[in-house]
Order: structure tokens, then C-alpha cells, then sequence
């Protein structure tokens, strides 16, 4: 009977904070923008989940209703949150299979 490889925890561990080290930069340069009310108000956040933007229709501030404004900058900032965090899971789901391939012995695990 065959057995599995030995697994180097050290080795593992540094493996995944040379990972996290290089993808770091990556991570907080990635956007995300959403538009809501026809397009009226946009919001732009990084991957820290920061507001790096806002856009108002110049129409929509002819209306006047600051509830409304006020409302549609809540939204498209969430609306932008959650397309960072549906970014960002997918980037780590990448990186994370990426430092398992990297790893002796743990490639067999997976199906590689």
C-alpha cells in the first residue's frame, strides 16, 4: 500500500505568505463600479472596499429630491461592494489553488 506524501508545514506556510505578500499590491488595486437609477449615480471602490468615486447625473440634481440622491449613492456604493467581493473571491480562489499546485505532495490531492 501506498503512502500519501509527507507534507512540509514550514515549507507550506511560507509558501502561502510569499503568496499573500505578492498578491497584496494586487488585491487593493482592483476596482469595481456599479451604476444605478438608469445610470443616474455610479460608485467606484477598490479592493480595501474604499470609495474611490462618485458620478451624479447632473439631471438627477435638477430634480432636487435629496432622498432620492442620497439613496441611489447608498445603493451604487453596495452595488460596487458587492462586485469587489465577487472579485476578490475569485482572485483568491485562483491564488489559492495556485500555492496548492505549488506545494509538493498536495498537487496529488486535487486531481493534478
Amino acid at each position: 500500500m501506498a503512502h500519501p506524501p509527507k507534507i512540509n508545514m514550514s515549507e507550506m506556510l511560507k509558501k502561502a505568505q510569499e503568496i499573500q505578500k505578492s498578491n497584496e499590491a494586487k488585491l487593493k488595486a482592483e476596482t469595481a463600479t456599479a451604476s444605478v437609477g438608469g445610470n443616474m449615480v455610479t460608485a467606484t471602490v477598490d479592493g480595501e472596499k474604499h470609495v474611490k468615486e462618485i458620478k451624479i447625473d447632473p439631471e438627477l440634481i435638477k430634480d432636487g429630491d435629496v432622498e432620492v440622491i442620497q439613496d441611489l449613492i447608498v445603493s451604487a456604493i453596495n452595488s460596487a461592494n458587492d462586485e469587489i467581493d465577487k472579485k476578490i473571491a475569485v482572485h483568491m480562489n485562483s491564488m489559492a489553488m495556485s500555492a496548492l499546485e505549488g506545494i509538493p505532495g498536495l498537487a496529488g490531492l486535487f486531481g493534478k
